[in-house]
């Protein structure tokens, strides 16, 4: 009798991690996510071609890094999301109070919310932004999807 009850709670345990295991997955299942470097597609479009979470300072405004996102079954969603710097940017582009809300003395930037269909975010570098290690967290329908941390490493100058 001990035994059989031994292993019905070990059946009904291992049912739950089964139940919620799926349901947890389930949700990062639903979409189409990625990021790294990224260029622009016929359309005009940002798009990642290259995932990595190693990105090279170039302060050039066609050296595009960040993210695109889609639900698999198309259907919209809410997002925003946290870019989280290793220290205060210095040089906040004119107007960005229209997009993001800079919190920490601009060390961190929060987007403002968007109901979307699918959404590709470029970013680029200015020269004084910092080097170092960066963090973004993405919210999807307001939970957390995906917390991705890179490094922004100084530009290689090639030297002959």
């Amino acid at each position: 009798m001990k035994n059989e009850y031994r292993w019905m709670r070990i059946w009904v345990v291992a049912a739950m991690a089964l139940v919620l295991g799926t349901s947890v997955w389930a949700k990062r299942d639903a979409y189409q996510f990625k990021f790294g470097l990224m260029a622009r597609g016929s359309q005009g479009q940002s798009v990642v071609y290259l995932e990595t979470n190693q990105i090279e300072k170039i302060a050039d405004p066609s050296y595009l890094h960040g993210f695109s996102i889609k639900r698999k079954d198309e259907n919209q969603f809410y997002i925003y999301y946290i870019v989280r710097f290793p220290e205060p940017l210095k040089d906040l582009p004119e107007g960005i109070e229209n997009y993001y809300s800079v919190l920490d003395g601009g060390r961190v930037l929060q987007s403002n919310e968007e109901f979307v269909w699918e959404l590709s975010r470029s970013f680029v570098f200015s020269d004084s932004d910092p080097v170092g290690q960066y963090e973004l967290e993405v919210y999807v329908d307001a939970e957390l999807y995906r917390k991705i941390n890179y490094d922004v490493l100084p530009e290689l100058k090639a030297t002959f």
